[in-house]
């Protein structure tokens, strides 16, 4: 099968978790046996991509939204012609807005990833209710709309999303596939020698190192982490919190750092290499993922897990629904800088346990496996692709 997606950037040059799915998504559909052509927005330069990535903004000229818009639906229009795709796959509605019914062939699906609400997402992010934010808020809401309504079917890596999905934007569940996302199981693995490389990384082997990959947002709930170690720093002096990650709040985080006498027990690392973040996640003994909302699946999750490190994290969306399978005890009470804080003391004091660290890379080998999505996403495919060809038009390709 060809397949012809589109995404954002390529997650070497603008790390996230859409952008990391995306990558890692293509690979597994070669392996599966597929065709595939992946059009991202090259930022900051060449991106160092396969060749199956094609950067539809590799040509001089200014590189605002809209032109990156225009440039995407310039490439779809290309690659229809010339890969002949057997489905398009768009990943980001607002790059896909321009790619209407009438630019593919009628035969071609369109199988929507969905991972999240970007309207939403972007209200919470900056905040305050003002009429300029209302109304910026209303045309992110209508791009996505226009988007999904061109729709043959949507993938949704969650439960949780299926519900946004569908009472957001008005999608019948029937139309709705919830795969979940998957871990690079290769490169997130146990360390060797978990010692030696601690060692190495300058970790004490007394100190109890709970780690956190997240970029610097508000929704990501890094705030309450770090308010949340003010009474983990008094009652487990040992335990280090190590941050990875940029983003807009990062001043702020470290004026909060400081504020509360926590310069010696919070560390924020900024932006680490993807070889480093593995060895993070190798040497923790503790990942924590403190969303406060719209948290459609998080690979931090999974790949924490697949390294042997258990996490914690908030009991909302994604994240809810990986940890209560493995078990509901590593789900924090509350989102709340409290509840966060008394859960970690209860497990880095031994009162509260956790699993064993082959059981959780063993968790991942069995539910969230790139074979395994691969499979079901494939199935998605194949029966759009039938249905299309059986009823000659969908219903919702109205544009």
């Amino acid at each position: 099968m060809k397949i012809l997606a589109t995404g954002m950037e390529w997650y070497e040059q603008v790390p996230g978790g859409l952008n990391q799915y995306f990558a890692d998504y293509l690979k597994a559909m070669i392996r599966a046996g597929h065709q595939v052509e992946g059009l991202i927005s090259g930022e900051g330069g060449r991106p160092e991509a396969p060749g199956y990535i094609r950067d539809v903004t590799a040509e001089p000229g200014p590189r605002g939204t809209y032109n990156r818009i225009k440039s995407f639906a310039a490439g779809v229009r290309d690659g229809t012609v010339r890969f002949a795709p057997d489905v398009f796959n768009p990943h980001f509605a607002l790059y896909a807005s321009m790619v209407t019914r009438s630019t593919l062939p009628k035969r071609v699906p369109i199988v929507t990833h969905f991972h999240g609400p970007w309207a939403q997402e972007s209200q919470v992010e900056e905040g305050g209710h003002t009429v300029v934010k209302y109304v910026r808020y209303q045309v992110k809401r209508r791009i996505e709309q226009a988007s999904y309504r061109r729709s043959d079917s949507f993938i949704v890596l969650s439960k949780y999303f299926e519900q946004v999905l569908s009472a957001k934007f008005g999608i019948r569940k029937d139309r709705i596939h919830v795969i979940p996302g998957a871990a690079d199981t290769d490169r997130f693995r146990p360390a060797d020698d978990r010692r030696l490389l601690r060692e190495r990384m300058g970790i004490r082997e007394e100190t109890k190192l709970i780690f956190c990959a997240r970029r610097l947002v508000r929704r990501m709930g890094i705030d309450h982490l770090i308010r949340a170690m003010g009474p983990v720093s008094r009652n487990v002096p040992e335990a280090v919190l190590c941050v990875a990650g940029e983003g807009p709040l990062r001043g702020e985080l470290e004026r909060l750092v400081m504020e509360m006498g926590l310069g010696s027990s919070v560390r924020l690392l900024g932006r680490v290499s993807n070889e480093d973040l593995v060895r993070w996640y190798q040497a923790a003994d503790l990942s924590v993922v403190p969303s406060l909302d719209l948290e459609g699946f998080g690979l931090v999750t999974t790949e924490a897990l697949a390294c042997g490190t258990p996490v914690l994290g908030t009991p909302y969306g994604g994240t809810k629904e990986i940890l209560e399978r493995l078990d509901d005890r590593l789900l924090f009470p509350d989102k709340s800088p409290g509840a966060m804080a008394h859960k970690l003391v209860a497990v880095l004091n031994g009162a509260s346990p956790l699993p064993a660290r082959d059981e959780c890379r063993r968790f991942v080998l069995r539910h969230y496996t790139w074979e395994r999505a691969a499979r079901s996403i494939t199935r998605v495919f194949e029966q759009a692709v039938l249905r299309r060809k059986e009823s000659g038009v969908y219903e919702s390709s109205l544009l």
